[in-house]
């Protein structure tokens, strides 16, 4: 026992703080880096490795308390599905089949799950920790389920209008086309 939790769950628990941290590092630094070969991607796989550490130790821990934290489980599991196909709508772009599947609009995924996923990872840390942050443990419950969420929308907007292809017919002035 170290500090009141048997060793099975206290390893996987510091595990998953530094795993959860540097995900939060790594995704900001993918975020803030340009939007082309080198920094981006490269970022965005840290990211990914370290979102998958986050993952395990997530199922390890909410495992070993399913009845107090299972809902945590289920939050590691939409957030890392988000994180795989941000990433997969990106290193699989030229594949046939995802091609035939998203064409152009593979950034329009990626963006999401990207994004996405760091959403609910806020989400997760938010819910499961705001009662242990002074100021914040204030706070009634369900602003931590709805915050990190109104936080990002904006980011995700304007990424989307930044960097998802716009359509052809819109961008060939078509009329009547806009947003076809």
């Amino acid at each position: 026992m170290i500090d009141g939790f048997p060793l099975s769950f206290f390893l996987p628990l510091v595990v998953h703080a530094v795993a959860g941290l540097l995900t939060g590092v790594t995704g900001l630094m993918a975020f803030r880096a340009p939007k082309r070969r080198e920094r981006h991607p490269r970022w965005g796989t840290r990211y990914l490795w370290a979102y998958t550490v986050v993952f395990l130790t997530a199922t390890i821990l909410s495992g070993e308390r399913w009845a107090a934290d299972a809902y945590l489980f289920f939050l590691a599991v939409i957030g890392y599905g988000f994180a795989l196909g941000g990433y997969g709508a990106r290193r699989f772009r030229q594949v046939p089949q995802v091609r035939r599947l998203l064409g152009k609009q593979w950034v329009v995924a990626h963006i999401i799950g990207m994004i996405g996923s760091y959403v609910v990872m806020w989400t997760a840390f938010y819910v499961d920790n705001a009662h242990l942050i002074p100021g914040l443990n204030a706070l009634p419950p369900l602003t931590f389920w709805v915050l990190p969420t109104v936080i990002a929308l904006p980011f995700v907007v304007l990424s989307l209008f930044r960097f998802a292809p716009k359509t052809t017919r819109a961008v060939r002035g078509e009329p009547g086309k806009e947003g076809v």
